[in-house]
């Protein structure tokens, strides 16, 4: 994996999406979301990171900012919004986790993040703005490729029901779709797409066969870690994220193409550091009890 030393001053931020997993099973909740798991883990690893969001008012946003703050992540740029942070509900059947209920991001998604200029100054000082489908910046993209030296982006599995690869590719260098469900040929016909597109870089998780990236001319795969499984929660982002830091650590930037080799071993990392947060509850652990006043 590539070592902290190597990520050490490296600024990154997550952009927008912040939310709880609330696992009902057990009564308790953890802070997740696509750009702010980005954070937490790129943190792990030794990156220098930053979280930009929206937060709420009610129990849930203040867990997540106490993580946050526990994590020693700044947030000199994020907006509060009186009502409900994100959250989703998540049970647990016959030892598989699945979500019932989503808010779709609560404040979030009710006042959609618009940046200013000194937003936009202070994204320009980050090597690497990673964002989501689920932060509601699709009509900001244009405005923000132009400010981050490389932008990416998490298409989860809604570029699968939403048609979002053709609107939102060309603003991307890296982009990250989640295809466990529908294969390895559907999802190299996505990459491709993705890169005609305008994408520098696409990758295409696949559950338990691993992932396949395509620069524009090789596909290249990698194959799951073994590992312990506790939960597979933020799994996807973990591997995202690794594989986007090794990638800057070999001096990717926009306009080039890395080498196979360099983009193989990129997966690599993200593989192992996928199985490290396998063995965590939650996508990065910090739980809290869920209460009456979280439930409303």
């Amino acid at each position: 994996m590539t070592g902290r030393d190597e990520l050490r001053g490296l600024r990154v931020l997550g952009l927008g999406d912040n939310v709880v997993d609330r696992y009902l099973n057990a009564g308790v909740m953890y802070p997740g979301g696509n750009a702010l798991n980005f954070a937490a883990y790129a943190k792990m690893l030794g990156a220098d990171a930053a979280y930009l969001g929206t937060f709420g008012t009610d129990r849930a946003a203040r867990h997540v900012r106490a993580t946050l703050d526990a994590l020693a992540i700044p947030t000199p740029h994020c907006r509060v919004v009186e009502g409900a942070n994100g959250h989703a509900d998540v049970r647990i059947v016959d030892g598989n986790r699945e979500f019932v209920f989503s808010n779709r991001g609560g404040v979030a998604r009710e006042h959609p993040f618009v940046p200013d200029e000194a937003d936009l100054d202070y994204l320009a000082t980050f090597a690497l703005v990673h964002t989501s489908c689920y932060s509601h910046l699709n009509p900001q993209l244009a405005v923000l490729r132009p400010a981050c030296a490389l932008l990416s982006y998490d298409f989860s599995y809604r570029w699968q029901v939403d048609d979002l690869i053709a609107p939102v590719a060309p603003y991307l260098d890296f982009a990250a779709l989640s295809a466990g469900d529908v294969g390895r040929e559907r999802a190299m016909l996505a990459l491709r797409e993705t890169v005609a597109q305008g994408c520098g870089l696409a990758l295409a998780t696949l559950g338990a066969e691993g992932a396949i990236a395509y620069d524009g001319e090789h596909f290249i795969t990698v194959v799951p870690e073994p590992t312990d499984v506790v939960d597979t929660l933020g799994a996807g982002d973990a591997f995202i994220t690794a594989t986007m830091l090794a990638l800057i650590a070999s001096g990717w930037r926009r306009g080039m193409r890395p080498p196979a080799d360099v983009v193989r071993a990129a997966l690599g990392h993200g593989a192992q550091f996928a199985a490290r947060i396998c063995r965590i509850e939650g996508a990065f652990g910090h739980a809290a009890p869920i209460d009456a006043e979280t439930l409303t």
